[in-house]
């Protein structure tokens, strides 16, 4: 296995670009959800969720030490991966969190009793494209987790560079849920189509994982753990 050493990405700004810096997470500043859309939230409800696609930011953090910032830690079995998640899309980061701490209900697959688990852990890197992203966050064949989540943007995010972590979706609106992907370049054509909620160092550790991923499709690399921490 790797080394888990942080190794920031190197951005140079495209001309004219105007350079984007997340906060980190702050905290005690974040949004509030945005409204809720009723039709979506009562599909949901209907699918079994309990809580209508909006897991509560509250009930995510509970139990949490003390901190200022909010991080992922995502260990491969190509090394470790650090992300700042960004409440700026609290919605989006409330319900990545609770999944990862196998606190938010979900589905492993259609029919299936819901349950809580730690979601991510044990799931491979199941697609990259060269030069743009690799993708996790799929159970088996199911696409996503018995739920699906309202678009949630932030006008300032925009896909200028690599270890950007973004929730996917299917190109259809509220479509997302539980699959993301780290950038491994710019990809401007995505901005305003999916949800920016993190950034992320090791561009080393990325990189690896999409030399595996593409080099063999039927042996993916693996997520081994997901672990949810607070820093100073």
């Amino acid at each position: 296995m790797l080394a888990p050493v942080r190794t920031p990405w190197m951005y140079v700004p495209w001309p004219g670009l105007i350079a984007v810096t997340f906060a980190g997470c702050q905290l005690g500043g974040a949004r509030s959800f945005p409204p809720a859309e009723p039709a979506l939230e009562a599909e949901n409800r209907q699918a079994g969720d309990p809580h209508g696609g909006r897991f509560p930011l509250a009930d995510a953090l509970a139990g949490l030490p003390e901190g200022q910032h909010l991080e992922a830690v995502i260990d491969t079995d190509a090394g470790a991966i650090f992300c700042a998640l960004d409440l700026d899309v609290p919605l989006v980061v409330a319900n990545f969190v609770g999944l990862a701490r196998g606190l938010r209900p979900f589905q492993s697959q259609p029919g299936a009793p819901w349950q809580t688990a730690p979601f991510y852990d044990g799931l491979e890197f199941h697609r990259a494209v060269p030069n743009q992203f690799i993708q996790t966050g799929r159970r088996g064949e199911s696409e996503d987790p018995g739920f699906h989540l309202q678009d949630e943007m932030s006008s300032g995010h925009v896909f200028d560079r690599g270890g950007l972590l973004a929730l996917a979706n299917t190109g259809a609106p509220n479509s997302g849920a539980a699959q993301f992907f780290i950038t491994t370049g710019p990809l401007r054509h995505l901005d305003g189509e999916h949800t920016i909620f993190g950034t992320c160092d090791d561009e080393a550790v990325v990189r690896e994982l999409e030399r595996r991923i593409l080099a063999d499709p039927n042996a993916p690399p693996r997520l081994r753990s997901l672990k949810i921490r607070r820093r100073p």
